[in-house]
């Protein structure tokens, strides 16, 4: 079930909320096991046959929380983890495994076309951060339903954020969980619409102008600089507004239920480099990355050589959580070496000025190219595509071979400058949520204003292009 569904919009979310504030007035258990029935209900509608799979995923992990709990195990902590790592390789890799097997040493292995669960890489990494953190003590609690919405909580189960227990679980358990506010409904509701907006009017858009181009790339055909270019751009902002949007959602439908998400967007766009991107793009990814794979392979410790080693080898495996495919690897990769010589740079730099450093704009738009360059990678369908059309953008133009198409950037120019506009002039989403909940204290005492207006506006109109038939799923959900 899609977020920008009229299914999800118009009966599964109004259902959800007034059946968990309903059962709340009984019983903060009752709203609670509600709560987890419509999750799993959520997640059973795209497959009910993987529903299975992330019922027993739970099961599992909850006892091997309960057993480190007692037994602080590295060998049972190890088997914890590798169990989650397996089902994760053999949904996600298998094919990718035996393809390049079959590759390098020319066998002729039958691959499995297995199909990749909704959301496992999310929902397993929660669960490897839960069974590590009940091994270092961190975790005391034992209550089930707790858990099982820690993991099944559908506004965040698909695409992020990364949840851990203790941000999540003491909201289940606390005196205010399903007490009806106002307050969390109606900012809940704006930053929802938001997000609804910006998948529909500026993701989906932006994606019909970028997908030929990769598609002609992927196929074979010839790129000129001012296309390649054009279409990378292009895919830069859909995938900044696609995932923008889905944070939106996520964040906005846990306030209607009283559950504040940890934030994972937060303006990626405006980093002024490749550390404070990361900083600010799937901030919970980067955050369990850091936490469960770079601290413990040393981190900075042990020298200035093994922290470059542990930086690609992060950046690598995080560019292969993403799929199961070199394109991904390469991503990574690039981001792992702009991470190096980002760290070289504040290094050589520290004890005196650094023009690119000072000067924020030139700071903020050399990321973006290097962020825009790393996307075709992440982007393309193929390795031969992704490899001609980064090989198109990195070599100067030839006048005569783009003359005629320097016609074509007024209209190109008009059809990026509004997500620009809003990339860069706009206040970010978390930013307006701070502002709303500052203004609004009882609805009888609230006043509209421009963005409850526009909120309100703005879900109307996407409600009916969707019905039209205008929607397309999320680019997370792949992963």
């Amino acid at each position: 079930m899609l977020f920008n569904s009229l299914e999800f919009l118009l009966l599964f979310v109004p259902l959800c909320v007034c059946s968990f504030y309903f059962f709340a007035r009984y019983s903060q258990k009752a709203a609670l096991v509600n709560l987890i029935v419509f999750s799993l209900i959520f997640y059973s509608v795209w497959n009910p046959y993987y529903l299975s799979l992330l019922l027993v995923s739970i099961g599992v992990n909850y006892i091997f929380g309960g057993l480190l709990q007692k037994h602080q195990s590295k060998i049972l902590l190890t088997l914890a983890v590798s169990v989650n790592l397996l089902s994760i390789a053999y949904f996600k890799y298998i094919d990718f495994l035996i393809g390049t097997s079959n590759a390098l040493f020319e066998t002729d292995f039958m691959l499995q076309y297995v199909i990749l669960p909704l959301g496992i890489s999310f929902f397993t990494f929660q669960q490897i951060s839960y069974v590590i953190e009940c091994y270092r003590g961190e975790i005391k609690s034992r209550d089930f339903k707790s858990y099982a919405l820690f993991v099944s909580f559908f506004p965040q189960l698909i695409a992020g954020p990364i949840v851990r227990f203790q941000e999540v679980s003491h909201q289940f358990l606390g005196e205010r969980f399903a007490k009806l506010e106002w307050k969390n409904i109606l900012s809940g509701l704006i930053i929802f619409s938001i997000g609804l907006s910006k998948k529909v009017f500026l993701a989906d858009d932006i994606a019909a102008h970028a997908s030929p181009i990769f598609a002609k790339a992927d196929a074979g055909g010839t790129l000129n600089f001012i296309e390649a270019w054009f279409g990378s751009i292009a895919y830069s902002f859909q995938i900044y507004f696609d995932f923008s949007a889905y944070s939106d959602m996520a964040i906005g439908l846990g306030l209607m239920l009283g559950i504040a998400l940890p934030v994972n967007f937060l303006s990626p766009y405006k980093a002024t480099n490749i550390i404070d991107f990361w900083r600010t793009w799937h901030i919970t990814l980067s955050r369990f990355l850091r936490d469960y794979l770079y601290f413990p392979l040393g981190g900075n410790k042990h020298g200035k050589v093994r922290r470059h080693v542990n930086l690609m080898l992060v950046m690598l495996l995080g560019g292969l959580w993403h799929g199961a495919s070199w394109n991904f690897v390469i991503w990574g990769g690039l981001h792992g070496l702009y991470l190096m010589i980002n760290h070289a740079i504040r290094r050589l730099s520290a004890n005196h000025a650094n023009l690119i450093a000072c000067n924020k704009p030139l700071s903020i738009a050399i990321t973006f190219i290097l962020v825009t360059f790393a996307w075709v990678f992440f982007r393309a369908e193929t390795l031969d595509g992704a490899l001609h059309m980064a090989s198109v953008m990195a070599t100067l133009p030839d006048w005569g071979q783009i003359s005629d198409k320097i016609i074509l950037l007024p209209k190109l120019g008009f059809i990026l400058f509004p997500c620009a506009v809003v990339v860069w002039m706009m206040p970010n989403s978390i930013q307006i949520l701070q502002t709303i909940q500052t203004r609004i204290e009882k609805p009888e005492s609230y006043r509209l204003n421009m963005p409850t207006i526009l909120a309100a506006i703005g879900f109307a109109m996407c409600v009916y292009f969707i019905f039209a038939g205008v929607y397309s799923e999320f680019i997370y959900f792949q992963f």
